[in-house]
């Protein structure tokens, strides 16, 4: 499931638990828009136009169509909701030299930014994933792209964040980021993706 989508989502659905019957679809901060359908017993309907509303007063009832809504009155029903939201996922790429669990010098550079937006979360969760290019045995891959993981995971420790809060995996050289032939060496796919949550 798409991030995005799925951010959009937890934001109508805790907007529209603290407003009632009301349900307000707001952009990603970024500005983009998912799509998402209110359904009843007495029908559906689709909301995918950013800052409008819909109203559904009961469970029997078909959802209205959804209808414009201004800043302020986002603000007046909403407001302490979009107040306490969490900041959207954040995905980081880190890089490794080949055949090892050793960071490129560009890759260290880019922890310190990791360790900000990290520390910077009221409530952290960290998901690690470690991958490796096509060079090399199934067996190979799968131990290096596990120990790449395991060094970025325990650089965030040291940097302080709990053990508790992390999610690892290891792909080896499956789901690159560039698709090549066996053996081939491809330096964007010897990486560990970090997404602070």
């Amino acid at each position: 499931m798409n991030k995005r989508f799925v951010f959009s989502l937890l934001a109508l659905l805790l907007l529209s638990a603290c407003s009632g019957d009301r349900i307000v679809l707001l952009p990603d901060p970024d500005g983009k828009v998912g799509k998402v359908e209110i359904v009843t017993k007495g029908g559906s309907q689709v909301m995918d136009r950013p800052q409008t509303v819909t109203s559904v007063s009961s469970a029997t009832s078909k959802p209205d169509a959804p209808e414009a809504i201004s800043d302020k009155e986002i603000q007046s029903g909403w407001g302490k909701a979009l107040a306490v939201m969490p900041p959207p996922p954040e995905t980081f790429i880190l890089y490794f030299m080949s055949g090892t669990s050793d960071l490129t010098n560009a890759s260290e550079q880019a922890l310190p930014g990791i360790i900000a937006k990290m520390k910077q979360r009221p409530v952290l969760h960290i998901v690690v994933a470690g991958h490796a290019d096509a060079v090399g045995s199934e067996e190979a891959n799968i131990a290096v792209s596990r120990d790449r993981a395991r060094v970025v995971r325990d650089l965030l420790i040291k940097a302080g964040a709990s053990p508790s809060v992390f999610e690892v995996s290891s792909h080896g050289k499956r789901n690159p980021l560039i698709k090549t032939r066996d053996g081939v060496s491809e330096p964007r796919n010897r990486r560990v993706t970090v997404t602070v949550q």
